[in-house]
């Protein structure tokens, strides 16, 4: 429930200087200046500055004239003359994110500074007037039902004759879903004045009908214009915008509150280099090439000035699914993967010049076609060349999740035996190889390994992205979509040195539901986790497009996309940082490089 309180201190937005250093400010006076330019964050690849050259490019780029002894004498007197010529007597946090916003609503999350500064600065003129923020709306009534039927309390607070003020609350709180994710400032929705052009901020995959979207664009315009007509009429929430020169806006609320947004505002502090590997469990010397790229893509993203972050998003968004992504693999792909890609189609971005390999292929790859590229592909990693890579680095010792030891995967194991490991370990031998070959190398993609391999059958294929469905079970023989069986039992490859599974009694039946998913579970608690899981003596075996897979139940192939594995019978995420012993399973991996055609 949101608390309708505003916090303590002010919300820390963060200024981009022209020379692309980002500083933490939480106001504009001389104090609060002074403290950003401390702490300032230096961009990778731009010259450093001393603090006083960082103090005058604050005020410079804030918009004042003069350097910051100027500013100090005369420009923040000047400013609190502004602030009292137009009521603006305390500073106050005006967005959903200070005050709390709505959840009943969907109006938490957005509208968020950089929106509404972007909208400001990089937007066609004009500039609106006024906007819609929340602050000093009693949303604490709004979230106070039960979630089915606005509170008597919320009508309460409207104006108006009763009937009206309760006709328009429970037309809004029925449409508050088709709010979802709409609110912004791309469009009008929340600019005062005659509602004009209403963006339907919904992203439609291929095939999706024109009237499908026409329909939809429809829910989402009635549904605004019920939330505008019970917030037009009312003086909270509204924030009247002040400009104060052409790099800073004053934010005035109905009852004398202020707060400020800049150009060039950012609402995080840039990412670092070392992000991207922290984010993923590695540190930055195990990071494969095509990783290090996504960091420095989110840096570049980060610093980028002069554009609409919003309306560039969005249009990202979309283009997505208009060259032919799905929502599956939406979920697979990052935003910012999905915003580079956009940004290159448009000539925004120029294309990465990552070396490849030149000519055949090295030993132990095959060359293979899948998802319309051609790549290189190994075998199955084997024990002795991770063993390899762990005695040439000292990577066992940064292995940043120990719950799972290698080891117990992998002990006793023969050299040429594939290798148990996790997703982190996975790209750590990218990393390793790169050093090797010299040349960038990866994991196949979730698409390229499904390509590679189909599915067993329609069924499996249903029960995919599931939580893994023999956590709790064994899995029932051979099952077609129609829920036949042909009595042949589902090949198991790995050999635990504990039981995994209690025996079927009259509580616990022997298999899960023909779905895969019960409520019951035969779990067998393992008294020294995790057990070890050797490979059985003969493994099932199968060749797809020229290469061997393990055709088994519960042995599964690492994915480039984060936690995702890959195997004839599912497909899904498990911790990335686990070789899958809480899911009875055990993770191997191949790798890929691209090849010049």
């Amino acid at each position: 429930m949101s608390d309708g309180l505003n916090k303590v201190e002010p919300r820390l937005g963060f200024l981009l200087l022209r020379d692309s250093h980002a500083v933490p400010l939480r106001g504009i006076s001389p104090d609060e200046i002074k403290a950003g330019a401390k702490a300032r964050v230096p961009h990778p690849d731009a010259e450093p500055i001393r603090h006083r050259q960082t103090l005058d490019a604050i005020v410079h780029c804030l918009g004042f004239n003069g350097d910051f002894g100027s500013f100090t004498n005369e420009g923040w007197p000047q400013f609190n003359q502004f602030l009292r010529k137009f009521g603006c007597t305390r500073r106050v946090g005006v967005f959903p994110a200070d005050h709390g916003g709505c959840i009943d609503l969907n109006f938490v999350r957005a509208p968020g500074p950089r929106q509404l500064a972007d909208r400001v600065f990089e937007a066609r003129p004009p500039v609106p007037v006024r906007v819609f923020l929340g602050y000093g709306v009693n949303w604490q009534a709004w979230d106070g039902g039960t979630g089915r039927n606005v509170s008597a309390a919320a009508i309460a607070t409207l104006t108006g004759d009763p009937a009206s003020a309760s006709e328009r609350a429970r037309n809004l709180y029925g449409r508050r879903f088709d709010l979802i994710g709409q609110f912004g400032f791309l469009d009008d929705k929340l600019v005062e004045g005659p509602l004009g052009r209403v963006i339907d901020k919904t992203y439609w995959p291929p095939g999706s009908s024109a009237e499908e979207r026409k329909a939809h664009h429809a829910q989402c315009v009635a549904a605004v214009r019920a939330f505008r007509a019970v917030f037009d009429t009312q003086r909270e929430g509204w924030v009247d915008i002040l400009p104060y020169n052409e790099r800073l806006v004053v934010l005035r609320t109905h009852d004398g509150g202020w707060d400020v947004i800049w150009r060039g505002y950012r609402e995080k502090a840039p990412p670092e280099s070392t992000q991207i590997g922290s984010s993923n469990h590695l540190a930055v010397c195990d990071l494969p090439s095509l990783l290090m790229t996504e960091s420095d893509l989110k840096r570049v993203l980060y610093f980028r000035q002069s554009n609409w972050d919003e309306l560039e998003a969005h249009e990202a968004e979309q283009a997505f699914y208009d060259r032919g992504g799905s929502m599956l693999s939406r979920q697979l792909t990052s935003e910012v993967d999905v915003r580079v890609a956009y940004l290159r189609e448009q000539g925004k971005l120029p294309a990465p010049t990552r070396k490849r390999w030149p000519g055949e292929h090295p030993v132990g790859f095959r060359k293979v076609k899948a998802c319309g590229r051609t790549v290189a592909v190994s075998g199955l990693i084997e024990v002795g060349s991770f063993r390899r890579m762990l005695a040439e680095t000292s990577y066992a010792e940064r292995r940043a999740d120990h719950r799972e030891p290698w080891e117990r995967a992998n002990e006793g194991g023969a050299p040429e035996a594939p290798v148990g490991a996790s997703w982190a370990d996975a790209q750590a031998y990218c990393a390793w190889m790169e050093q090797q070959l010299e040349v960038a190398l990866r994991l196949p993609t979730r698409e390229e390994l499904r390509a590679l391999r189909p599915f067993f059958s329609p069924h499996y294929e249903a029960i995919g992205m599931y939580d893994f469905p023999w956590e709790h079970f064994p899995p029932r023989p051979l099952i077609e979509l129609d829920g036949r069986t042909d009595g042949r039992e589902v090949p198991s490859a790995v050999a635990w040195s504990e039981p995994r599974f209690l025996a079927p009694s009259a509580d616990l039946p022997e298999y899960p539901p023909p779905s895969g998913i019960g409520g019951a579970s035969r779990k067998a608690p393992i008294k020294d986790f995790p057990p070890r899981a050797a490979w059985k003596a003969k493994l099932p075996w199968a060749d797809h497009a020229g290469l061997r897979f393990i055709d088994a139940w519960d042995a599964y192939e690492w994915c480039q996309e984060l936690g995702w594995i890959s195997g004839r019978f599912w497909e899904g995420q498990i911790g990335p940082t686990s070789w899958g012993a809480y899911k009875n399973v055990k993770v191997g991996f191949r790798i890929v490089l691209d090849i010049e055609e």
